[in-house]
């Protein structure tokens, strides 16, 4: 379901003043003396294959999490991490409580970066990928403010020549981006919004609502139209697959029907690329066998005709991605499954809302879900004493955004894409 957003590029400052999702400040102050203890956090940088060995103490801090984020749960960065990256890869920053007999006591903040390629840039990007739809770092709620302060002097300490830490994809409203703000206030460091952009999430904590209210009269008869016809054909089957066999069995039919479509022809889908099917058939065992991977599918005649698969953790759920046979496009499967497994969604115990991982205006999920997420791109300021270097690397960062943009563009018109 994910795609690249689309931008806005007209920088923002990200103001400390807005009030709106702002974690209160007095719990914030809290965060530092959570641990009474007089040992400062002990932070380290690591590779993924090392990060593998606190795979206990990492799931244990995905409980206690600022703002959940299903992308960093181990189960799936870390094949991420060994089957998406490149040479360099990702590294993961941990931060530790520690007392007078460990540095290790407790995991407080897993946080990925990418370091700047060339040996003078400036900018330490938060790691994501094509398949991630948040950047939000994982910061123990109780020491969120500690953690990140911890993180922040390990970079400033460990890389001189680091100024700037991009953070991309995180809520505007979000506890994150409120950590953020009030941090920034805090430390007297500069923090500029890069891009601004939405996408449709549904707000599923609403009884008795179902999918059909979501749209007009008259596409509710349309879609009614198309799911008779399909029944006509023959048995039409709905379900949803949790874990275990069947759980593989579905996901390589996902992947089939990815590659059968349009992705398979232009090479994106994850077939067409071996490493990135690993990933896939990976993260959906690991997590399936947590309970936070789900498959919905329907079948035309022990056909699968649409498949969607969503993960969950906390009170959120993620719409990750979709594909449907288009032998049988003249019957919307894709929005059919869609119509259906809101009606799921809407019901399920314990999920509050759900991201649908797309770009702002998808011409599918946008006429379906009506609430909108307002997501940031942003950028901050390691030093105080160096406040200008921001305000150039946000310039850059707009204009290389712009030229992708209209390459991809030129390439399009010249119908490579």
């Amino acid at each position: 379901m994910f795609r690249r957003p689309q931008f806005t590029h007209q920088p923002a400052a990200f103001s400390a003043s807005d009030r709106f999702g702002l974690l209160d400040e007095r719990r914030l102050h809290g965060c530092c003396d959570a641990d009474r203890s007089i040992f400062p956090a002990f932070v380290e940088r690591i590779s993924a294959e090392q990060a593998r060995r606190y795979v206990v103490a990492w799931a244990d801090l995905t409980t206690r999490a600022l703002e959940s984020n299903i992308f960093l749960d181990p189960a799936f960065a870390l094949p991420a991490a060994r089957h998406l990256s490149d040479r360099k890869g990702p590294e993961f920053l941990l931060a530790w409580e520690q007392d007078g007999t460990s540095p290790r006591k407790r995991l407080i903040a897993v946080w990925p970066i990418v370091r700047p390629r060339l040996w003078f840039g400036s900018t330490c990007k938060t790691w994501v990928h094509d398949y991630c739809c948040s950047g939000a770092p994982l910061l123990d709620k109780a020491q969120a403010l500690r953690s990140l302060d911890a993180i922040l002097a390990y970079l400033r300490a460990s890389q001189n020549s680091v100024s700037i830490l991009a953070i991309s994809q995180i809520r505007e409203h979000g506890a994150t981006a409120a950590l953020l703000r009030h941090f920034s206030a805090l430390r007297g460091l500069a923090l500029n919004i890069v891009a601004h952009y939405d996408r449709a999430a549904l707000e599923a904590a609403r009884p008795g609502v179902s999918a059909a209210d979501f749209v007009s009269r008259k596409k509710k008869k349309e879609l009614d139209r198309q799911l008779r016809r399909l029944r006509d054909m023959g048995p039409l089957t709905l379900g949803v697959t949790r874990e275990g066999a069947d759980m593989a069995r579905h996901i390589e039919s996902f992947l089939a029907l990815e590659k059968s479509g349009w992705k398979g022809r232009d090479g994106g889908a994850f077939l067409n690329r071996p490493d990135h099917a690993a990933f896939v058939r990976s993260i959906a065992a690991a997590l399936g066998a947590e309970g936070k991977c789900r498959v919905y599918w329907m079948a035309s005649e022990d056909k699968i005709i649409a498949s969607n698969v969503v993960f969950f953790t906390g009170e959120t759920a993620y719409f990750w991605k979709t594909a449907y046979d288009e032998d049988f496009a003249f019957s919307s499967p894709g929005v059919l499954l869609t119509m259906s497994m809101t009606d799921s969604l809407l019901h399920e115990p314990g999920v509050r809302s759900v991201d649908s991982c797309a770009v702002s205006g998808h011409p599918m999920i946008d006429h379906i879900w009506r609430d909108r997420t307002p997501m940031a791109d942003v950028m901050l300021s390691l030093r105080a004493d160096r406040p200008q270097e921001l305000e150039g690397a946000v310039k850059r960062e707009l204009f290389r955004r712009r030229m992708r943009e209209k390459a991809k563009s030129a390439w399009a018109h010249l119908g490579f894409a």
